[in-house]
């Protein structure tokens, strides 16, 4: 007969009285596997979830930095066709240097709009890549699911 310390809830405090050999632990039940397999399955499907959001924020992190380079190149556009239409303005009026230097102040700004604009393309090209796709990891998971249960 087996004595137990302490409560009776489980089987933590069990001691085997003398004589008695502890029986091999039994094999778990189809109940209980149905439900291991459920719990894995689940924290498997969370842990999807989790990667694609992750994968997410990645694309939005790298997608912010090339829009906000693409609105910096905007705002110079519209300052350099500004500069440029006033530059034209002075060479129709005076005819003189004052208006090549104009259009020197203007080569600059859409140079810089050119920089900031080749920036942006870079960087939206590069957030391209990093673009999540949770079908291609909820299917190696089906299929290795699949590979287990043919076991």
């Amino acid at each position: 007969m087996p004595i137990f310390v302490g409560s009776d809830e489980g089987m933590s405090n069990y001691r085997p009285s003398l004589g008695q050999v502890p029986s091999e632990p039994k094999p778990p039940s189809i109940g209980e596997l149905f439900g291991r397999m459920t719990a894995q399955i689940s924290t498997l499907i969370r842990g999807e979830i989790e990667l694609t959001k992750t994968k997410a924020m990645t694309f939005l992190n790298f997608a912010k930095a090339g829009i906000i380079a693409l609105v910096i190149a905007g705002v110079f556009a519209l300052y350099g066709l500004g500069w440029l239409l006033h530059s034209a303005e002075l060479a129709l009026a005076l005819v003189l240097p004052a208006w090549a230097a104009s259009l020197i102040v203007c080569g600059v700004i859409f140079l810089i709009v050119i920089i900031f604009a080749l920036v942006g393309i870079s960087k939206l090209k590069k957030s391209s890549q990093n673009v999540p796709a949770p079908q291609q990891g909820l299917k190696e998971d089906v299929d290795a699911v699949k590979k287990g249960a043919q076991k």
